[in-house]
């Protein structure tokens, strides 16, 4: 038995070994093609994290995600080979041609698909953050003030799917409850009655009986002034 442990040890070296080597695949600009049709975005400098979220499966899917990043597998160990060179040159072009020409001009010095991804994390995040803070003051700071309802809350929406686009989406409630802070005194009884008690209403659902309160307010003042103008008539 004792005599075994040496071989058993060698064997298991030697199966480590195997596994540390990572094969690469041989792709070709049709794997690249395939994939573009599911990006619905070019890289700006404004929606990184959302970019990231669709072409890291991508990448992931062509088994070259390790041209990017460390996946986890640190022990995995690649020689330059031709079809390493061939891999990372097709997926340096493939993610350019998925840039605006804006981007693409901070990465000009990229020899590698790693140092291109590693100088567009370490540019871009920082504007994204400052990005979510600037948007995130913005939702705060929403009211209504002279502008219709229509357009504060297109000007709302606009400003969550801001958030959404760089990886940080508004969750429905706090929707409801920031739009209704912004509102004017004019939907004063409305908000009460809306959000005094659970269950509170979807960011849908409130917004469609905001639109309701807002038409019912319209027939109101448009009553108020025929009755004026009639009254104003009778009696003049």
């Amino acid at each position: 038995m004792v005599s075994k442990l040496p071989y058993l040890q060698a064997k298991q070296n030697m199966s480590s070994s195997s596994v540390s080597v990572l094969k690469e695949l041989t792709l070709t600009i049709q794997s690249f093609h395939q994939c573009s049709s599911l990006i619905s975005i070019k890289l700006s400098m404004t929606n990184f994290l959302l970019w990231r979220s669709q072409i890291f499966p991508l990448v992931r899917s062509l088994g070259i995600l390790h041209h990017l990043i460390d996946d986890g597998k640190t022990e995995e160990k690649t020689d330059h080979n031709e079809e390493w060179i061939s891999n990372d040159d097709l997926l340096i072009t493939w993610l350019r041609g998925n840039m605006t020409e804006e981007v693409r001009n901070l990465i000009v010095g990229a020899k590698t698909a790693r140092q291109m991804w590693t100088s567009l994390e370490e540019q871009m995040m920082p504007a994204t953050k400052e990005r979510e803070a600037q948007l995130k003051n913005m939702l705060i700071l929403t009211k209504q003030g002279s502008t219709s309802l229509e357009d504060s809350v297109r000007r709302f929406k606009n400003i969550c799917e801001n958030l959404a686009a760089i990886g940080h989406p508004v969750s429905d409630i706090d929707k409801v409850f920031q739009l209704a802070c912004g509102l004017g005194t004019t939907y004063q009884y409305f908000h009460l009655a809306m959000l005094t008690k659970p269950p509170y209403p979807t960011f849908s659902e409130f917004v469609l009986a905001l639109q309701n309160h807002e038409q019912s307010l319209l027939l109101q003042k448009e009553e108020e002034k025929n009755y004026i103008d009639h009254a104003q008539a009778f009696f003049g």
